[in-house]
């Protein structure tokens, strides 16, 4: 059996509305509210798993008797007989995008005490970009004393000949669930893995953990959640009920992946941005395209020590803000980019993070700094469906 994900008990609601229960991310659609009262209004008079977390859009207006009424709701949805349970189960996932894609997946558990979120660790799970303390503690209100776990964690491999998940054979499995998701999320199916596909699972996970020794997994999506869990574990005397975790195992080599650059549009005075980006040049680095005042440009950034030109951006960028008026925002798509470039904002086009090197790179120089990818787009994130007991 693998040594770092695990089967779990999954809970999963039964003769009801599928479509009502799931919802997206907490952390998405954080600045559209309306998004989240629509998802009220389809829901309404109905058990859903939005009764059942805290959407960020919320959190500034977030007390501690919204934290109350999310734990006793999930109290009564477990009193009130409303699911069944899977025991010792992994569930492989068929998630169909509206790009028209398909993106496979395996619901099982990790083991906390083989995950890190801080930068440089040699943890076998890692995070993938740095975590934000204060982004922590709310996640931590609502799952300590949580009856119920709902995670929306997406955790990768690095199966480039795709051996792992794409292995798994439906044909004799039992299907779960079949439903479209609210709000353009798409498409879920589910499968409970058993039987002989459960053994030959678990053996080609074992196999892959070890060819893969140093760095098996990282955590693509959901990592403040996911870090919420380890300090919970860790300051509640790392109790066996809180030492697994539940994610939504992915193939980065899924074709259904997408990384997609998150390009930096900076709100400064342009000549002295320009000035103080010049004097950091290096001759022979790695050119990053920009337009800074309107004037398209060049720039040559030093990489050795990071890897990556972003690194070195963001750093600059940073610094030039700690020491000049001005804001950096973080903008998707470059035609969007290009349409907020003025004679204040200045833009640095960026390039896309590539498959092959992702987990090399995160194995030789550590967490990628904020932001510096994108998988996917927001309604592709994971929607919550299955549960599991905590207490």
């Amino acid at each position: 059996m693998s040594r770092l994900f695990a089967p779990g008990t999954f809970l999963i609601p039964e003769h009801m509305n599928l479509c009502q229960w799931s919802v997206i991310a907490c952390d998405q659609y954080t600045s559209q509210p309306q998004y989240w009262q629509k998802c009220r209004e389809i829901t309404a008079g109905s058990p859903t798993a939005l009764n059942c977390i805290l959407p960020e859009a919320f959190l500034e207006e977030t007390d501690a008797s919204a934290i109350t009424s999310i734990h006793q709701m999930m109290t009564a949805y477990l009193e009130s007989g409303l699911f069944s349970a899977f025991e010792n189960a992994y569930i492989y996932i068929e998630r169909h995008l509206q790009s028209g894609v398909t993106r496979k997946g395996i619901l099982g558990c990790i083991d906390l005490e083989g995950y890190e979120f801080i930068d440089h660790t040699s943890a076998p799970i890692r995070a993938t970009e740095k975590t934000v303390p204060e982004r922590i503690p709310p996640r931590m209100a609502v799952r300590d004393g949580a009856p119920l776990e709902f995670s929306h964690v997406l955790m990768l491999c690095d199966d480039e000949k795709k051996q792992i998940i794409e292995q798994v054979d439906t044909s004799s499995l039992r299907k779960l669930y079949d439903f479209d998701l609210m709000l353009n999320g798409g498409h879920l199916a589910g499968w409970l893995i058993s039987g002989t596909e459960k053994e030959k699972l678990e053996a080609r996970l074992k196999a892959y953990e070890e060819s893969h020794e140093r760095l098996p997994y990282a955590i693509g999506d959901g990592n403040h959640s996911l870090a919420s869990a380890k300090v919970l574990y860790e300051q509640h005397g790392k109790p066996q009920n809180l030492r697994y975790a539940a994610v939504e195992l992915n193939n980065i080599h899924d074709d259904a992946y997408s990384f997609k650059p998150i390009h930096r549009l900076v709100k400064a005075d342009p000549d002295a941005l320009s000035a103080f980006l010049k004097a950091h040049e290096s001759s022979d680095g790695t050119p990053v395209e920009c337009v800074i005042g309107n004037r398209k440009q060049t720039i040559y950034l030093p990489v050795e020590q990071h890897g990556y030109v972003l690194k070195v951006l963001q750093d600059l960028l940073d610094a030039f803000i700690a020491q000049s008026p001005g804001e950096i925002d973080y903008i998707h798509g470059r035609d969007n980019l290009m349409n907020l470039t003025d004679d204040t904002h200045s833009a640095f086009i960026l390039p896309a993070l590539t498959k092959d090197s992702f987990f090399r790179h995160l194995d030789k120089y550590g967490v990628y700094c904020r932001k510096a990818f994108s998988i996917g787009e927001a309604d592709d994130k994971r929607f919550y469906l299955e549960s599991r007991r905590l207490y």
